[in-house]
């Protein structure tokens, strides 16, 4: 399961009163991972990468966040984030991953994925998701994009769940930026809550999160490199 659960793809919507009621069902957790207080810094890999956790109340497990200084634009992130399509192209173990996006415009969408786990008597997960480079949540400019999952029970009529998989409903995450006062670098952060079902012990799924986490970051990190690349 590790790098597995929280390749978040996230998919736009254009308005429903029914999503609107979903996304504030969530407003409380984006807060909490939104705000810079109380995260324990837990690791610095070998990329310098920094690796923080943090009790939030709106979940019992610790949140997770990754941060790194890079010389890249917030909007080459919010590029390679957004593009849904082209997420099997450079994501770790992307063949574990079958995406659909549901509904698109420019700035949000809403899709579904389902994830295979190459693990006996393990279950595969699938969640439909919403995400957004404008959340009705934080009114800063600093954000690059969140995303959230989709409860069935609200979202009956969009949400369609296949009967052998656990469909994961707890989770929310968003990337942002910050610039950095002495030079052209930003620090560009990732902080995510998200229960992946099952039976799995707390402090397993904590270290799984924290590897998975990782993972994305450094893939989306790559992504993003490359494609400045090959601009010039």
């Amino acid at each position: 399961m590790k790098y597995l659960l929280f390749t978040i793809i996230l998919f736009s919507l254009s308005s429903s009163s029914i999503f609107e009621f979903e996304l504030d069902s969530n407003g409380e957790l984006l807060k909490s991972l939104y705000s810079n207080l109380n995260w324990d810094i837990i690791e610095t890999t070998n990329d310098s990468i920094i690796v923080s956790q943090k009790e939030i109340k709106e979940s019992s497990l610790k949140a997770i966040k990754v941060e790194k200084i890079v010389n890249i634009h917030p909007e080459l992130f919010a590029e390679v984030i957004m593009n849904v399509g082209n997420y099997n192209s450079f994501l770790t173990n992307a063949e574990s991953f079958k995406s659909k996006v549901i509904n698109v415009t420019p700035t949000d969408l809403i899709g579904y994925q389902h994830i295979t786990v190459d693990f006996p008597f393990v279950d595969n997960r699938e969640y439909y998701f919403y995400m957004s480079t404008n959340s009705p949540h934080i009114e800063l400019n600093d954000l690059i994009s969140f995303w959230t999952l989709l409860d069935p029970e609200i979202n009956k009529n969009l949400i369609k769940m296949n009967g052998d998989s656990v469909y994961l409903k707890e989770g929310a995450g968003l990337w942002r930026w910050e610039q950095n006062a002495e030079s052209d670098s930003f620090k560009i952060s990732y902080m995510l809550s998200m229960h992946p079902g099952g039976a799995l012990p707390d402090f397993l799924i904590e270290l799984i999160n924290q590897s998975s986490i990782v993972t994305l970051f450094r893939d989306v990190i790559n992504k993003t490199i490359s494609n400045m690349n090959d601009s010039q």
